[in-house]
């Protein structure tokens, strides 16, 4: 298998290397995405390679869903902007300030997106475990509260976002699936996008406005992706109406910001 190290570690820790092999090939998964397989696979058992057992790797949220945190008692029918880490956020930060400003969304931020005025932001939202422990220093630094699975995460997660205001809504991940209840959710993707849509819809918000959901090229597996869950999430039954007020390569639709 050659001198790659997550090869390496794979033989130490007697993990399939297909494991390997199959992070290596998938752009979603980064340096940290990998080690914290690894972590997880040498502590479970990883002999025997399962594309299952790799996703649940991936994930790894303890337990069943739920959560203490109601998004609807702050969200409740008002709009709610929802902030991604695509560039059209820093092109337009303007006219977003000034719609923020002339509106008052309920605004969320994805991770550790930080182009807007911080004071326009209510609240950073973060649920895969692998990224909370690559961002936190960043996270806990921030003013606004972050909401995240808190009591289903690794304790090593918990523990680093100690001092942090946290509003714990619960995650659970199966394919295909949106399943939107008052304090936690089910959705078919760690991605913190489908989370965030599920906060949101939990909430009873008018609407979702997307901004920074810019999209990737054609050829990268993300933007097939993404476009699954935008599309799964618009047919569900609770799904909310989304608007794109940045450009965006998704089928979604979208309304200019110097519009509205």
């Amino acid at each position: 298998w050659g001198p790659n190290p997550y090869y390496y570690m794979a033989g130490k820790y007697g993990i399939h290397p297909t494991y390997i092999q199959e992070m290596l090939n998938d752009s979603r998964y980064d340096s940290e995405d990998i080690l914290a397989v690894v972590d997880h696979l040498k502590e479970t058992g990883g002999n025997y390679y399962s594309l299952d057992n790799l996703e649940v790797a991936r994930n790894f949220y303890y337990g069943e869903p739920r959560g203490t945190w109601q998004p609807s008692l702050v969200m409740k029918d008002r709009d709610v902007l929802i902030l991604g880490s695509g560039p059209s956020v820093a092109a337009h930060r303007k006219a977003l300030e000034k719609y923020i400003l002339k509106v008052n969304p309920y605004v969320m931020a994805l991770n550790t997106q930080a182009v807007l005025d911080a004071d326009l932001i209510d609240v950073r939202v973060a649920c895969h475990p692998v990224r909370l422990l690559a961002d936190y220093e960043e996270l806990i630094h921030y003013p606004q509260p972050l909401i995240t699975p808190f009591s289903m995460l690794p304790h090593e997660v918990t523990k680093s976002l100690r001092g942090k205001e946290v509003l714990d809504f619960g995650l659970g991940v199966k394919p295909d699936t949106f399943m939107i209840d008052d304090t936690h959710c089910i959705v078919p993707t760690s991605l913190v996008v489908a989370y965030s849509l599920a906060v949101a819809t939990s909430g009873q918000a008018k609407g979702i406005l997307l901004a920074g959901f810019d999209g990737y090229g054609a050829d990268d597996p993300r933007t097939s992706e993404m476009q699954a869950l935008l599309s799964k999430y618009m047919s569900t039954i609770q799904g909310l109406e989304l608007l794109s007020i940045t450009p965006t390569k998704y089928n979604i639709p979208i309304q200019s910001v110097y519009a509205l």
